[in-house]
C-alpha cells in the first residue's frame, strides 16, 4: 500500500453481507485491515490522516447515503460492489460506487490552521505590476500598478502602489465626489481580491455602504460600476473571466472566485490548506504520540 495523499485514488470491493472491505486482487492491505477493525490506526506508519478521512467517507456512504437511496448497495442478487475513493486536494474527496460518482466531501477542518488576524488587516501594496490588456482568447485582463482609467466624465482612476486614487473635478477644493470615492475603494478591493489578499466580503461591505436607500446620491453599490469598468476593458462578465491571474465569475450579481466554497482570502486559505495537508500527511501513530 502506498502512502495516501493528494491525488490518491483507491478502489476496493465491499461485501454488503459481511460489511467488510477487500482489495481487488485479494492481497493484504493496511487500510483494508484498518477499515475492517483488524488493525488499529496507530499500528502502521503507512496510515495517516487521509486514511482516517477516507475511512469516514466510506462509512458515510454505507451508513448515511444508503438511507437516501434504497437501491445503493442493495441491488437484487448482488452483494459485492466496487467503492472508489479519490483525494482531490487536502479538503476535497470523491466517493464512487461501481464507477459512478456518489458524492463529494468538503472538509472545513483547515480553518483551525488559519491565522484569522490576517483576514481583514490592511492588505499592503498591490502585487500586480505587469500591464496586460484584454486577451479575448481567455477573457482575461490585468489591472496593474500605474494603470489609469479615464471614466469619460471628468474623472479618472489611477492605480498607485498601495491604493487607487480618484482624480478630477470632484476632488477640487476638498469636495469629494461620493461615487468616485466609492469606486476608488471598490477597485482597490477588487484588485486585492484578485491578488488573493482580500476576500470578496470586502467588496460586499462597500456595496452595502453605497447601496443604503437613505443615501441622497442613490448609488446601488459599487459592483455594478466595477462590472461596467471591466466591460469597458473588453471583459465579458457574463461568463468566466480572468483578472490578475484569478479565474472569476459573477454569481447573484457579485464577483466571486470560480470554485471558491469558503469565502476567505485566497492567500490565507491556501496557507491554511498547506499546513492542514502537512498535518493530514503525518502517520496516525505520530498523532497518538502528540496527544
Amino acid at each position: 500500500m502506498s502512502i495516501s495523499g493528494v491525488g490518491s485514488r483507491n478502489t476496493y470491493i465491499y461485501n454488503t453481507r459481511t460489511g467488510k472491505l477487500a482489495t481487488k486482487d485479494g492481497q493484504q492491505d493496511a487500510f483494508v485491515d484498518y477499515f475492517n477493525g483488524d488493525r488499529k490506526g496507530d499500528e502502521d506508519d503507512t496510515l495517516n490522516g487521509f486514511d482516517r478521512a477516507r475511512k469516514a467517507d466510506i462509512n458515510n456512504l454505507i451508513e448515511t447515503w444508503t438511507q437516501f437511496d434504497s437501491t445503493l448497495l442493495n441491488q437484487p442478487g448482488k452483494e459485492e460492489y466496487e467503492i472508489t475513493t479519490e483525494i482531490v486536494d487536502a479538503v476535497t474527496s470523491n466517493v464512487q460506487v461501481d464507477g459512478e460518482k456518489i458524492f463529494t466531501c468538503y472538509s472545513g477542518s483547515f480553518f483551525a490552521y488559519m491565522d484569522t488576524s490576517s483576514l481583514f488587516q490592511t492588505a499592503g501594496p498591490f502585487l500586480t505590476h505587469e500591464h496586460k490588456g484584454y486577451d479575448p482568447s481567455d477573457n482575461s485582463v490585468n489591472i496593474a500598478v500605474g494603470d489609469v482609467f479615464d471614466l469619460g466624465n471628468g474623472y479618472r482612476l489611477r492605480v498607485g502602489e498601495e491604493q487607487v486614487y480618484g482624480e478630477g473635478y470632484g476632488y477640487k477644493n476638498g469636495e469629494n465626489d461620493e461615487r468616485l470615492k466609492a469606486l476608488t475603494y471598490g477597485l482597490g478591493a477588487l484588485i486585492h481580491f484578485a491578488e488573493g489578499q482580500w476576500s470578496s466580503v470586502m467588496m460586499e461591505m462597500n456595496d452595502k455602504l453605497t447601496s443604503d436607500p437613505e443615501r441622497s446620491d442613490g448609488m446601488g453599490g459599487t459592483t455594478p460600476m466595477l462590472l461596467e469598468l471591466l466591460r469597458q476593458l473588453g471583459v465579458d462578465t457574463d461568463r468566466e473571466f480572468i483578472l490578475n491571474g484569478t479565474k472569476c465569475e459573477v454569481r447573484n450579481g457579485k464577483i466571486r472566485e470560480v470554485g471558491d466554497k469558503w469565502g476567505v482570502a485566497r492567500a490565507a486559505r491556501d496557507e491554511a490548506m498547506r499546513k492542514y495537508e502537512q498535518e493530514m500527511s503525518r502517520p496516525l501513530s505520530s498523532w497518538k504520540r502528540s496527544q
